[in-house]
């Protein structure tokens, strides 16, 4: 499908070396595609997609998400342990639980992934980059969300889809939508999106719409665009969307505090652990950064997690979206800042703990509230 956009549009897309070595010849045209595998079998495939339309440079309205960054861990974690967010969210009872993400696909649409860090363990499976010529050393935003689902679900395979560079084959938007239809197409279950802007694109919309009527839940960072002010509205797509889960940030403290930089509105459905956060830094190491792109994969990650349980089942002719979302709010979701939903935090903090789990780790840890 993607290869039919590139054509139908004279694009060009970098694939990494490894990448291409391992992919099939593919060949296009009209609605049929055509795939030869290395086994030189030939198989043609209709394609139906959703119809994109062409933006020019001048209309990117998707940037770069700011967070802050600081080096190494938090002062409350050490060497060989997990990071706190992921506790505090679950990750090590889900792996006593044998809760791992085996057989879940997630896309990881951000600024690429080191796919080399050994805190990987080989689970970046494929990298497709829609924008390069940045190192990864500058745009190391992707590796930490990456690194952030995998230690959430290590047994997930993580797909790396390159949105952000300062080269390019496509604008940024249009890079966004077509990773999304991309990610659709690999039988991705979970996209992690971390990025967002104050203006909403139709590409991409479409693109989320048609991943969510695919069966894919989509999770999408809140904003970083935060007052203080739960009573004031800062808007950020595709979070802002029906079909995306949107994901505000809490700190790692007794109440889960919200982090002052979050985003609210009536669209923000759950909260995750923003600040701080300890996760991989390109080139081997930790780094700590703070932001909803960093509640966002911690979230993705528990969903993935929750997908690998073979005793979920879903009910004929129900939407996926819907039915996860049931599953979440019926057991795994603190109520915190006000009583029920609320514009800072939506339904409440998600986490795999139970309430006395996560009291006893915040008092082992943390004893003073601190936001940013």
């Amino acid at each position: 499908a993607l290869s039919c956009y590139i054509l139908a549009h004279n694009h060009s897309l970098y694939v990494p070396e490894k990448v291409r070595r391992s992919m099939p010849s593919i060949c296009c045209s009209g609605d049929s595609l055509e795939v030869v595998d290395d086994g030189r079998r030939r198989v043609q495939v209709q394609v139906k997609e959703p119809k994109l339309t062409r933006h020019l440079a001048t209309n990117i309205r998707i940037t770069r998400p700011y967070v802050q960054r600081k080096p190494g861990r938090s002062p409350d974690e050490h060497e060989g342990e997990l990071p706190l967010g992921i506790l505090l969210t679950g990750g090590e009872k889900l792996r006593a639980e044998g809760l791992t993400g085996n057989g879940i696909k997630v896309a990881v649409i951000d600024s690429g992934v080191d796919d080399t860090h050994p805190g990987f363990h080989g689970k970046v499976v494929q990298q497709q980059w829609f924008r390069w010529g940045t190192p990864l050393s500058d745009d190391d935003h992707g590796t930490h969300v990456a690194g952030t689902i995998h230690m959430m679900a290590p047994d997930a395979e993580l797909y790396d889809y390159r949105v952000f560079g300062e080269e390019a084959g496509f604008d940024v938007d249009e890079a966004i939508a077509v990773a999304i239809v991309e990610a659709v197409f690999d039988g991705c279950h979970v996209i992690n999106m971390s990025l967002g802007g104050r203006w909403p694109s139709l590409n991409i919309r479409t693109a989320v719409q048609y991943a969510e009527s695919n069966g894919v839940i989509v999770v999408c960072a809140a904003g970083n665009e935060g007052d203080d002010d739960p009573l004031t509205n800062e808007r950020g797509y595709p979070a802002l969307w029906p079909e995306a889960i949107s994901v505000a940030a809490v700190g790692k403290a007794e109440g889960f505090p919200v982090a002052k930089f979050s985003s609210s509105n009536p669209q923000v459905d759950y909260s995750g652990i923003g600040v701080d956060v300890t996760s991989f830094k390109p080139g081997g190491g930790l780094q700590q950064m703070s932001g909803t792109s960093m509640a966002c994969p911690h979230v993705a990650g528990l969903i993935a997690a929750l997908l690998s349980d073979e005793r979920l089942v879903f009910e004929p002719g129900s939407k996926k979206d819907d039915f996860v979302r049931e599953h979440l709010e019926k057991y795994h979701v603190v109520d915190i800042e006000k009583i029920g939903p609320d514009n800072a935090t939506g339904i409440g903090f998600l986490t795999y703990l139970d309430k006395d789990e996560y009291e006893e780790l915040i008092s082992r840890f943390l004893t003073v509230s601190v936001t940013i």
